[in-house]
């Protein structure tokens, strides 16, 4: 009996740690609930959007990121190097993995 209250206690702290973890992850990372849920909620997903800007440009990804707010909410920006050196960035829309050159910043 004194064995299973200390494994279901281990258990608890276990989970609790796990899952303030996850949430000092997010608030270091400065993701909200609410960005993580419309990026859950968006079609596709970040690898296809990666994917298709590679496609489209013939560069190499070097970061993705989902937008969450702004002109381009919901869209995907991926930041493309190019064979040359030159770096750009691009939006992907993941209804349909479209790509557009994103708007100087």
């Amino acid at each position: 009996m004194k064995r299973n209250a200390i494994l279901a206690l281990g258990t608890g702290a276990l989970l609790s740690l796990g899952l303030l973890g996850g949430a000092a992850s997010m608030a270091i990372a400065g993701t909200s609930v609410a960005e993580a849920k419309a990026f859950l909620a968006a079609p596709g997903s970040i690898t296809a959007a990666i994917s298709a800007a590679e496609s489209s440009t013939g560069g190499k990804a070097m970061s993705a990121d989902f937008e969450e707010d702004g002109a381009n909410a919901g869209m995907y920006e991926v930041e493309v190097v190019m064979p040359d050196g030159t770096v750009s960035e691009h939006l992907v829309n993941p209804a349909d993995n479209s790509v557009k050159a994103a708007p100087a910043d």
